[in-house]
């Protein structure tokens, strides 16, 4: 009889490893996104910001000095944020704060939902200070995961805009997709952004694919729900790893810096749908 029982333990925890594995690739596909072309040639804005706790982070501070609005940009998992360096250099009027989360790129230690999101707030901390002052405009932008990250931040830090591209209502729902019940007892780290959406008043501008098969479209709609003021959104021609590549991706982005509103001409594949 306890021979079975052991045989039963030894046989469900074979089935659970694989079961965590499956649940994790799911969410996080495990390629690089972005142009690693981008992060070359930029080494003038390469920086190091320590975390609270001594952790380095390590990533790029383009400063484009004192006055200057700050962006702080979270991207995917395993993503490195040199990926998207074409958006800061796109734009001179605005200083860019990009740095690798604990455990991605350079940076060093181990991620978390906490963690990550305690390194944000205090990154974005020292950005200001090292721009000249707390009272610098905010605004934040967040891809995927760092959609779940920028919803935390935003709910705190009460930024001039929110720009998200790819975002969710929650890692564990999105889990569910593909692997049922079981990311409900198996995922430590949630990032439920519909419990934070409640709290964000800046304009909001979602940036959602039309071929995303990672994040799909109901759990971008139940995100869209959670805020006070419907988001200003764009569906646009690509899947979830390629909106990086479109022509209208940082036109886009940089309108949606503007107050949250669009004006002027836009790609006409960026109208939403």
């Amino acid at each position: 009889m306890k021979k079975s029982r052991l045989l039963k333990i030894v046989l469900l925890l074979l089935l659970l490893i694989p079961a965590v594995y499956l649940v994790r690739l799911s969410i996080f596909p495990g390629f690089f996104v972005g142009r690693p072309d981008a992060i070359y040639g930029q080494e003038a804005y390469r920086t190091e910001f320590l975390a609270a706790d001594g952790t380095p982070l390590r990533g790029w501070f383009f400063n484009r000095g004192q006055g200057s609005p700050l962006v702080a940009v979270y991207t995917g998992n395993n993503m490195n944020v040199g990926g998207v360096l074409a958006l800061a250099l796109a734009d001179a009027s605005r200083s860019y704060l990009m740095l690798n989360y604990r455990g991605y790129g350079d940076s060093e230690g181990v991620p978390s939902e906490s963690r990550l999101v305690a390194d944000a707030r205090h990154c974005i901390a020292e950005a200001r200070r090292r721009i000249g002052g707390q009272s610098t405009p905010l605004h934040i932008v967040g891809y995927s995961i760092g959609s779940g990250v920028a919803n935390q931040v935003a709910a705190a830090e009460s930024p001039a805009t929110l720009t998200l591209i790819c975002p969710f209502d929650s890692i564990t729902e999105v889990a569910c997709d593909f692997v049922p019940l079981l990311p409900r007892l198996l995922l430590p780290n949630t990032f439920v952004s519909t419990d934070f959406a409640p709290r964000i008043t800046c304009p909001v501008t979602v940036l959602r694919a039309e071929a995303d098969a990672l994040v799909t479209a109901p759990h971008t709609a139940a995100l869209l729900r959670a805020y006070p003021a419907p988001p200003q959104e764009h569906v646009l021609p690509a899947d979830h790893n390629s909106v990086f590549f479109l022509p209208e991706f940082i036109p886009l982005v940089l309108k949606s810096l503007e107050n949250g509103r669009f004006s002027g001409d836009l790609p006409s594949a960026a109208a939403g749908k």
